[in-house]
């Protein structure tokens, strides 16, 4: 049986990879950027962009990075949006 901080641990992971897909949506919207335009910028496909964005996957830190990038913030700046959740 898991000890309450893992699964304290499991819901606060749960709870941040639930706002993903809305904060990068949010964030590739504010920057004006189509998904071709972050792709364009950073590599990351649009087809990536797209399931990330309908939740059907969750980036590595390496692609959040590269995305992040992409749409003109640091990885941090993208972190503490996600943090934030705000809608």
């Amino acid at each position: 049986m898991p000890s309450n901080r893992e699964r304290e641990a499991f819901e606060y992971a749960t709870r941040v990879c639930g706002r993903l897909p809305r904060c990068v949506q949010k964030c590739r919207e504010c920057a004006h950027l189509s998904r071709y335009g972050v792709e364009k910028n950073c590599g990351v496909s649009r087809d990536m962009l797209g399931d990330i964005e309908a939740g059907d996957t969750v980036p590595t830190l390496f692609w959040a990075a590269r995305m992040a990038y992409g749409m003109g913030l640091t990885l941090t700046e993208f972190v503490e949006k996600l943090e934030a959740g705000d809608e």
